[in-house]
């Protein structure tokens, strides 16, 4: 009985805690979709976007496989690697049929490069500074996947949407609800552990806006 009222508690934090994320957001809604509307009718710039995503989701995999190695790593998070790497090569795949040839993470298949790797780089190192003194490793993987889930919710529903207007023969659909699967996920393990705070996901989410503006700025002008 227990578990299950963890669990409802833990829901409808999540279902605040998202519209809430929405509410701030609101600003980046009409950029965000400007940009996708821009890309998504041209192949060799829409290539590049789902190459920089597939960049990204790798990177995600990688900090987790480098992070999350003790002995007692358990299936939730091996099921976590497993799927961030699938979605990695899932845009990977999809950003080369665009293409019609293959890609490489380097500056000329992707899209503003810079700022997503300091997107991700710098939201990291904000959680290991904030975390890392009076919690574990764990932790700042936990709160790091969680908060990188927020975003990908948010622009990979635009991004679909996008798609959808545009007809465009690629889905997100399976994407989007793993992704809504593993913000459910990692928000329960957290509060598991105690270490679910409404302030400190306050915090944190109000810092990677900044940074997604400051990612969204970049792929503007990479497009320009």
């Amino acid at each position: 009985m227990q578990r299950t009222d963890d669990t409802e508690l833990t829901e409808s934090w999540l279902d605040g805690a998202l519209a809430r994320f929405a509410a701030d957001n609101d600003e980046l809604v009409l950029q965000t979709r400007s940009l996708l509307a821009r890309i998504v009718p041209d192949a060799p710039r829409h290539a590049r976007l789902v190459n920089t995503l597939s960049m990204l989701e790798h990177m995600g995999s990688h900090k987790i496989m480098s992070t999350q190695h003790a002995a007692d790593i358990d299936q939730p998070t091996l099921k976590h690697v497993a799927e961030e790497a699938q979605h990695a090569y899932f845009m990977k795949r999809q950003a080369e049929k665009t293409a019609e040839r293959p890609l490489e993470y380097v500056a000329d298949d992707l899209l503003a490069p810079a700022a997503a790797r300091m997107y991700f780089q710098r939201l990291e190192a904000a959680m290991v500074r904030t975390l890392a003194p009076q919690h574990s490793a764990h932790a700042v993987y936990l709160y790091m996947s969680m908060i990188v889930e927020f975003r990908a919710l948010w622009f990979y529903g635009l991004y679909q949407q996008t798609l959808q207007r545009a007809r465009h023969a690629l889905s997100l659909k399976r994407v989007l609800g793993e992704e809504q699967a593993h913000l459910g996920d990692i928000a329960g393990r957290l509060e598991l552990a105690g270490e679910l705070s409404d302030a400190r996901a306050a915090e944190f989410l109000g810092y990677e806006k900044a940074l997604y503006a400051r990612l969204l700025g970049g792929l503007q002008r990479a497009i320009a």
